[in-house]
């Protein structure tokens, strides 16, 4: 037996399914990226709409909306090009 492994017995899946996530996990998970305690204020709420919109979404789309409100309570400014 090598002590290398085939590229295919380490690579992971894309397909492979996440680890479980509960909304009290994701409230403290966004609590730690907030960047101040005005955004933790919102984090109930943002949690709130989420858990009511999440059976109409599809994972992806839940997965999106996680991570724009992550973005959202970061206060990551987008970096356009200035008008002008």
């Amino acid at each position: 037996m090598t002590a290398t492994m085939t590229t295919r017995e380490t690579a992971r899946s894309l397909d492979d399914a996440m680890p479980g996530l509960t909304y009290r996990d994701l409230s403290v998970a966004l609590g730690l990226i907030a960047s101040g305690p005005d955004h933790r204020a919102m984090i109930p709420y943002l949690v709130s709409a989420l858990r009511e919109q999440a059976p109409y979404l599809t994972g992806q789309m839940t997965m999106f909306e996680i991570l724009r409100s992550a973005n959202c309570l970061a206060d990551i400014g987008s970096q356009g090009t200035p008008d002008g």
